[in-house]
């Protein structure tokens, strides 16, 4: 088979074992959430469908797939059947571009290369993910506009503020790391950081904690999950779906979540590596997903704990607050990376001349196979040049050469 063939196929295959594998972690983690919160709170999660409840997820999977699939008589058809397939299926392209290893995981051969752990290795990774994203409010917007539902169209019009609002202030914390690593190829951040023997959460924290609050927003969830306020909206866009046709919008968020946290391990906590333990096989893999569920933890975290905020205080957080602070976060960075190099080359202009001056010393020292203190100045006389002058007797019986008297 050519290389081109076993580029396709290796591109194939990666692609379903993604897709796969990203519905499995979907499952599971509603268990885990359903677990975690209920820890949290004092009480007891699903734990009757097998041991530890583990079972559960595909419980629920046969529950959604017979229930009855309901469609209101005021939607419009088409573009309600095919709003939760939008949401889907951008969640499950964005996912493309994230990179659990190195090019060279299995050996640097084109084969080898061509079933390196990644769908794709775009030189605009980030920037192709930050695009792809910002398309899932389209499966938000147009499920709540056919529905035919005053409270999904509300919830679907708070979405897309909502969504809008936050992905400037997502792109502008990301432009400090990117600044950094000088690159938009998600493998090239990786290496970055390597080659700086640096995480860049270390350079860039107030641009790590800006993306994560905008990152919480943009997958619509507590305490920024206002699209779907059950206190005000029923359950927002969501209110006429059921079903599958629910359980894809699910598939969705948390397919999100997976997205943006795998985002903020691969930019801001080094990737895959591991510092020396990275050769091992297989352990950058568990490195690389034990830093991921540490984020996702920490939505479930954050549902558990936090309040729902108001509407208006949500988009005024957004812009009068999180927006001055990534641009000030970019203005520094910017400054940071301009000036630091610049001062760097001239330190090492004025290093290396006081170098020269101190070697063009110690040999002007070391002349005659003596060598003399650095304070030392010597000087040569050349005798055709002084003027000879009669040498004066002192009382002491010393003379000098200009004729005064020496005691």
């Amino acid at each position: 088979m050519s290389e081109l063939g076993w580029l396709l196929v290796a591109a194939v295959v990666k692609a379903a074992v993604a897709i796969a594998a990203l519905l499995t972690a979907f499952a599971y983690m509603t268990l885990i959430e359903r677990r975690v919160v209920a820890r949290l709170q004092s009480r007891l999660g699903p734990n009757r469908l097998g041991p530890f409840g583990l079972l559960q997820p595909l419980a629920d999977a046969i529950k959604l797939a017979f229930k009855e699939q309901i469609v209101p008589t005021r939607a419009r058809i088409l573009i309600y059947l095919v709003a939760p397939c939008i949401s889907i299926f951008v969640a499950l392209v964005a996912f493309a571009v994230v990179p659990l290893g190195s090019p060279t995981t299995w050996g640097s051969s084109a084969i080898a290369r061509a079933w390196a752990p990644f769908v794709g290795d775009l030189n605009v990774g980030v920037l192709y993910i930050l695009a792809i994203s910002s398309l899932a409010v389209y499966g938000i917007v147009l499920g709540g506009w056919s529905s035919g539902n005053r409270y999904s169209l509300l919830g679907a019009l708070r979405s897309a503020a909502q969504l809008v609002s936050y992905e400037v202030s997502i792109a502008l914390s990301l432009a400090g790391a990117l600044m950094f690593a000088g690159t938009l190829n998600m493998v090239g951040v990786v290496e970055a950081q390597v080659s700086q023997h640096i995480w860049f959460i270390l350079a860039q924290p107030l641009g790590f904690i800006l993306y994560g609050i905008a990152a919480v927003a943009e997958v619509n969830r507590a305490p920024f999950d206002l699209p779907e306020a059950e206190q005000e909206l029923v359950a927002g866009y969501l209110t006429e779906f059921s079903g599958l046709r629910w359980s894809l919008y699910q598939m969705a968020e948390y397919t999100n979540m997976i997205t943006v946290s795998s985002l903020a391990v691969t930019l801001y906590f080094g990737g895959w590596t591991l510092g020396g333990l990275s050769g091992v096989p297989g352990l950058p893999f568990i490195w690389y997903l034990l830093k991921v569920a540490v984020c996702l933890f920490v939505f479930i975290w954050l549902r558990a704990t936090l309040p729902r905020i108001r509407y208006d205080r949500l988009m005024r957080f957004g812009w009068q607050t999180l927006l001055p602070l990534a641009v000030l976060n970019v203005l520094a960075t910017s400054a940071v990376v301009t000036l630091v190099p610049t001062t760097y080359q001239w330190a090492s202009v004025i290093y290396a001349w006081r170098m020269r001056q101190a070697r063009r010393e110690q040999r002007s020292a070391t002349k005659g196979g003596v060598t003399m203190p650095t304070s030392v100045r010597l000087v040569r006389w050349d005798e055709a040049t002084v003027p000879q002058v009669e040498a004066s007797q002192g009382p002491a019986g010393a003379t000098s050469p200009s004729g005064v008297h020496m005691p």
